[in-house]
């Protein structure tokens, strides 16, 4: 049994990313902790005080509770770090708060964010995961991988250094209906076809990454680092 580890930047980014793979883990006998760390909601707000910012906060809380509790994951805590402003917190603050659960939970397995993925909060959580990441006394982890986010990931300001090239796959084939139930949870945050967020095209995704490795369906990663 591995202790996984998602430290998603937003509600919703832990389905669209490796929702398909934490099912898997959870069929497999391995527990799934997972780390909100903005509300995913105040950007798109004047005043983040105001009842009706609160109320959709609230309301993407919920999401996210309901979600884990069909997924069967366990989430670990909702930061509540503001939206599309991660940028404006200390370097370490956001580190430092990684490490303490690290430390709890002692992870096999990490997923985040990709580096290079247009949303600014995603880039700042992977930094701090990053360097959450660094060979550490009290725990050790095998697997840290970075997942794609359809419509950040993919319109990332890319060249060739920086556009996602996905180097281990999932094969999600069993769990892709699930998937898509969860997904379904999140339905203030799903669109509708051609939108790269939308149930179509992210199983439109998952054939073409699956394709790759012979596959039906697959989520794809990137390595970050990996023990063997």
């Amino acid at each position: 049994m591995s202790n996984v580890f998602v430290i998603a930047a937003h509600p919703d980014d832990e389905v669209l990313g490796c929702g398909g793979t934490l099912l898997k883990h959870v069929y497999e006998g391995d527990k799934v902790y997972i780390l909100f760390v903005s509300e995913g909601v105040s950007g798109r707000y004047k005043n983040i005080h105001n009842a009706e910012c609160k109320k959709e906060i609230s309301k993407r809380k919920k999401m996210a509770e309901k979600t884990a509790k069909i997924g069967k994951f366990n989430i670990v805590d909702f930061l509540n770090l503001k939206n599309l402003e991660l940028n404006s917190y200390p370097h370490n603050y956001l580190t430092n708060i990684i490490i303490k659960y690290f430390k709890k939970y002692k992870p096999d397995i990490v997923y985040t964010h990709y580096e290079h993925d247009l949303n600014i909060d995603h880039y700042y959580t992977f930094i701090s995961t990053f360097i959450a990441c660094r060979p550490n006394t009290d725990f050790t982890i095998k697997k840290f991988l970075s997942f794609e986010i359809p419509s950040s990931t993919d319109w990332g300001i890319n060249n060739n250094s920086r556009v996602f090239n996905p180097n281990y796959f999932v094969d999600i084939t069993k769990f892709l209906k699930k998937k898509e139930s969860l997904l379904k949870q999140y339905k203030f945050e799903m669109r509708q076809a051609p939108h790269s967020r939308s149930l179509k095209n992210i199983n439109s995704l998952s054939i073409i990454r699956g394709g790759v490795v012979g596959l039906h369906h697959a989520e794809a990663f990137y390595i970050n680092k990996i023990v063997v």
